[in-house]
């Protein structure tokens, strides 16, 4: 699943790391308690499917799950709410079978009926950037432009208990894709009460259900119990999770005001867990209340540059975004944010994924001569000022934007605007909520620069990023990103035929070796995941791919 990143980071709570069952020191679980996690920002939506960012997925995760899942360690997927999967060995065929007595939380069966409504739902949705998933199924285009009612490519048997999917082409990444069904299944039973997407009316589509922010059943660990805006959202025990009832009454999403004060109620107790800055790590290592693990991350920070600016047309030219690579020092920025405790990226694909390779890329070293030599052959002439104007006499001045309270991407910002002055590009800062980035950077807006990040997901399918078919409105290429040599390397990567690691990651390399010289991003670095746990929650086990994958079996220790 790609996601936008950020740190999502009322009565508050009281002291997150106290359980309320009352019992000896045991090693034995002990059920009760109430688990706290800090964000930055409310929920945009609990409803997956119109989901783009971190502080939404991270409460709609908890309630809709997939038919399959990440390996929390590995990578690999693996069994969820399917028992199996089997393709077929033209790769044209794909058959998943579900666990025998799944329930929603409400009691009501959970059957291939509510992932194939899910599927319908992100085909006729007008929000979502999830439609890429599902268009080489069979049947796909033709039911997204309302000329039949049903994907035909779709079959789930009579019992509900299979669901066969048939594609036009190989689509190399189809389990993953395909039981993620593109974020987490719904309760159509629960929400085909509000919008049926058996139907050719395609003006209808499930966007503004008002479920999408009161989720009515759950499948995972956790049901919705309340909502308050700037507070708080609060989760409840699923009796009925599939894995088993998780011992833990409650788990809460706390608003704080920014990434220092979820460190600070994390000191205190208030939070139970989560992730700290590579500033605070030594200072939160040294408290001995809590536990500490550190890993590898497939995240990755970036500056992003709109090719479509009007008010930067500089920003079209390589050579240009060439110099706002070397302008900026990647290295003092680290030293400055990371303290080492983390990878600097030269191109899209995360250090722990298998299709990593940064032989033969630009490194990029911070270089004021080199970047104002490339601003004077893409045809600026340097002002008396000391700022640089463009080909069409504009100053080169533009709008560069971030979440406020993340203080990583604040810190950034700061480098960016005091060493692009030194290149002759004067920059305007922009600090404004997560939600309102979100809004201001969507494809088609007039914006300029913006420091943010992306979340990946274990198999490497960049397509919904960087195809240049994803610029609509709400779609992850918002910098109008086009490259047709990285069109077909994506698809090479996606469609195969061979989908074999090696030619995926043959396909791949071209992908970032033409984004490493075109330079639609700066990219940054990987952070390493920094995690803290109060030392009495038990259990607790984080990785590259899930620090919560085992939350069902978290305890409190007396």
């Amino acid at each position: 699943m790609l996601v936008a990143t950020a740190c999502a980071g009322g009565e508050p709570p009281t002291s997150g790391a106290s359980p309320t069952a009352s019992a000896a020191t045991t090693d034995k679980p002990v059920a009760g308690g109430r688990v706290v996690a800090g964000a930055t920002g409310d929920p945009k939506t609990m409803q997956p499917i119109i989901s783009t960012d971190t502080q939404s997925s991270f409460v709609w995760q908890w309630l809709y799950l997939g038919l399959t899942r990440t390996n929390y360690k590995t990578g690999e997927t693996e069994s969820s709410l399917a028992e199996k999967f089997e393709q077929s060995k033209d790769g044209l065929t794909l058959t998943y079978t579900l666990r025998d007595n799944l329930q929603w939380s409400d009691g009501t069966p959970f059957t291939g009926e509510d992932w194939r409504y899910t599927v319908h739902s992100v085909a006729r949705s007008a929000k979502t950037v999830r439609k890429s998933t599902f268009q080489d199924i069979v049947g796909w285009a033709d039911y997204r432009d309302g000329k039949t009612n049903s994907i035909s490519g779709i079959t789930v048997g009579s019992n509900g208990k299979t669901i066969e999917i048939k594609f036009a082409k190989v689509f190399c990444p189809a389990t993953a894709a395909m039981g993620g069904a593109g974020g987490g299944i719904l309760p159509s039973a629960a929400f085909k009460k509000v919008y049926d997407p058996y139907t050719t009316d395609t003006k209808q589509n499930i966007d503004d259900n008002p479920l999408n922010m009161n989720p009515p059943a759950s499948m995972g660990p956790f049901v919705f119990k309340e909502f308050k805006p700037g507070i708080q959202v609060t989760l409840g025990r699923n009796d009925k999770y599939f894995r088993g009832a998780p011992l833990l009454d409650e788990f809460v999403i706390k608003v704080y005001a920014d990434a220092t004060a979820i460190k600070n109620a994390l000191v205190t107790g208030e939070v139970t867990y989560g992730t700290v800055e590579a500033k605070d790590y030594e200072e939160v290592k040294k408290v001995d209340s809590l536990k500490d693990f550190r890993y590898k991350t497939s995240t990755y920070n970036y500056i992003g540059w709109n090719a479509k600016a009007a008010k930067a047309p500089w920003l079209a030219n390589k050579q240009v975004r060439q110099a706002l690579w070397y302008g900026i020092n990647v290295d003092a920025i680290m030293q400055k944010i990371v303290f080492g405790l983390g990878t600097q990226v030269y191109a899209h694909t995360p250090p722990p994924s298998w299709a990593y390779d940064e032989a033969g890329l630009n490194k990029y070293k911070n270089d004021v001569a080199k970047a104002k030599s490339l601003l004077e052959q893409a045809g600026a002439k340097m002002g008396s000022d000391g700022i640089y104007r463009w080909t069409d006499g504009s100053t080169m001045k533009m709008r560069i934007e971030t979440n406020q309270g993340n203080n990583a991407r604040e810190t950034i910002l700061q480098f960016a605007q005091e060493q692009y002055k030194q290149i002759g590009i004067q920059i305007d800062p922009l600090l404004e909520s997560f939600n309102a980035l979100l809004d201001r950077t969507d494809p088609g807006t007039d914006f300029e620069g913006f420091i943010i990040g992306w979340s990946l997901g274990a198999d490497p399918d960049p397509y919904s990023i960087w195809h240049s078919s994803q610029q609509g409105k709400g779609q992850f290429n918002n910098i109008g990103y086009n490259s047709p040599t990285v069109d077909q390397a994506l698809l090479e990567n996606r469609n195969g035929p061979d989908c074999s690691q090696t030619a995926r990651k043959a396909a791949l390399k071209k992908v970032d070796q033409a984004l490493n010289d075109e330079a639609p991003y700066t990219f940054l670095y990987s952070a390493d995941g920094l995690f803290f746990a109060n030392k009495q929650l038990q259990s607790v086990d984080p990785s590259t791919y899930s620090s919560t994958w085992n939350i069902e079996k978290w305890w409190f220790k007396k």
